[in-house]
């Protein structure tokens, strides 16, 4: 029985090679299935093909003490475009306002419910929140 890990199984079930890549494409590193992960999810762009490997300087790179490093990846490590969000902390930071943003809608629900505001008031607080987390998001950056 022959067992492919899922960094092996994205490895060879990407269907890209090295002829899929120039040099100057916008890609995004996906698992690396022999490489550090710290690379998943930096977007880079691609300075050199070599016989078997992409060579990649990290554009914006998951954490930004690796920006401007060279790495390279096997072309199934790799996908075109910049794809979604690079930044782990910036990752981490969506994540903490979605969950901002639900405990937020899940306060006005249970007061709607209870008969404590309107349904005016309600968007009030929604609109009002999302304001304060947009300002705060802008100030920690």
């Amino acid at each position: 029985m022959i067992h492919i890990s899922k960094r092996g199984a994205r490895m060879f079930g990407s269907g890209r090679t090295l002829s899929s890549f120039k040099v100057g494409d916008k890609v995004t590193v996906r698992v690396p299935s022999d490489r550090p992960l710290y690379h998943d999810g930096s977007h880079g762009t691609v300075v050199t093909i070599g016989t078997k490997r992409v060579h990649v300087r990290m554009d914006k790179a998951a954490f930004e003490g690796h920006d401007g490093e060279v790495a390279n990846f096997l072309p199934g490590d790799l996908e075109p475009g910049h794809v979604g969000t690079p930044r782990n902390s910036d990752r981490m930071n969506d994540a903490v306002t979605a969950m901002k943003v639900a405990a937020a809608r899940d306060i006005v629900a249970v007061a709607l419910d209870a008969g404590v505001i309107t349904a005016a008031q309600g968007e009030q607080i929604k609109a009002v929140w999302a304001s304060h987390l947009q300002t705060q998001r802008a100030a920690d950056l």
